[in-house]
């Protein structure tokens, strides 16, 4: 133990600590528009906004791509939350359309279409849920409530599938024709919604 403490001493007198100090002083000034950049780079990283921006730009992109294949109009998301609270405690469950992506002349709906009550669209919800919301024609909905509001959209045929992550309702994907309608490439019912789950699947988890 003296040992150890007579060497501490011989350190301090031979003042190595202020040799250190001057040596990485030196090293700070050389480099310092290095290290200012590394740290703004640090800063860009950790900006949650920035991002967020980033990951929504990837989202919009993907959907964009989906709207592409299927030679649709508009692609969207809607993502389930809690809304108000009622006097017993319990939540009052909205969704709300939280990416858009449209062809040139086509209507931006996702403004409009947020904190929408999920027990006004419960029969759109569950058709959803079950894969049955393949329509080709909007007109033939027996839903009255859900026919207005696809046809208050402009839409003359949709695809819409449930996303689900850990084994619960995530997100729901859709597609919208609004000009033209859906494209018969030949395909039976079950291999459409197959294509549409898997395209679906890839978009859901880019969602934080």
């Amino acid at each position: 133990m003296s040992d150890l403490v007579k060497l501490i001493e011989l350190l301090i007198k031979s003042k190595w600590w202020l040799v250190l100090i001057l040596f990485f002083s030196f090293l700070t000034y050389i480099f310092s528009s290095e290290i200012k950049r590394l740290l703004d780079l640090k800063i860009l990283n950790s900006d949650i906004v920035l991002n967020s921006i980033n990951d929504d730009v990837i989202i919009e992109t993907a959907l964009n791509d989906l709207m592409v294949k299927t030679k649709a109009d508009r692609a969207y998301i809607f993502r389930f939350h809690n809304g108000d609270i009622y006097y017993n405690g319990s939540h009052k469950s909205k969704m709300s359309c939280d990416y858009e992506v449209v062809n040139d002349g086509v209507s931006r709906e996702a403004e409009r279409l947020q904190d929408i009550p999920t027990a006004l669209y419960s029969r759109w919800l569950k058709d959803v849920i079950e894969y049955k919301m393949f329509i080709d024609n909007v007109s033939e909905i027996d839903d009255i409530r859900t026919k207005q509001m696809l046809e208050l959209q402009g839409i003359n045929a949709l695809s819409v599938v449930p996303y689900y992550r850990n084994g619960k309702i995530f997100a729901l994907i859709g597609i919208d024709y609004i000009n033209e309608i859906a494209p018969n490439n030949n395909q039976d019912k079950r291999q459409k919604i197959n294509e549409m789950k898997r395209m679906s699947n890839e978009i859901g988890s880019l969602l934080k």
